[in-house]
């Protein structure tokens, strides 16, 4: 009886763990992040494939390619205030998956 209560407790727990990791993928919290936009990797042609946002305080935020983040590859250099959320990988990496940004003047 015990064993199946375990089994069960166990059970409903790792379905609760799958349910929730790919919901947390990102955190919701949208951010604010002013900065200047650098070029992180370049394709054999020399076009930019891959950028990220480097704030005053010198945090590296890394672009998600997709609709939006792809818009930054022509901003290279320039100063910009990007809205989104943010994940940190396992390496530490902040990947930011941009809702909206703006040119700003420096």
């Amino acid at each position: 009886m015990v064993q199946g209560k375990i089994f069960t407790a166990g059970l409903l727990l790792f379905a609760l763990l799958i349910w929730a990791l790919p919901a947390g993928a990102y955190d919701e919290n949208v951010v604010d992040v002013k900065g200047t936009v650098f070029a992180v990797d370049n394709d054999a042609s020399g076009n930019v494939i891959a950028v990220s946002v480097l704030d005053a305080a010198g945090e590296e935020y890394f672009v998600v390619r997709d609709a939006v983040g792809d818009q930054l590859l022509k901003l290279v250099d320039k100063n910009v205030k990007v809205t989104g959320v943010i994940n940190v990988g396992a390496d530490g990496k902040k990947n930011m998956k941009i809702h909206k940004f703006e040119l700003f003047p420096t």
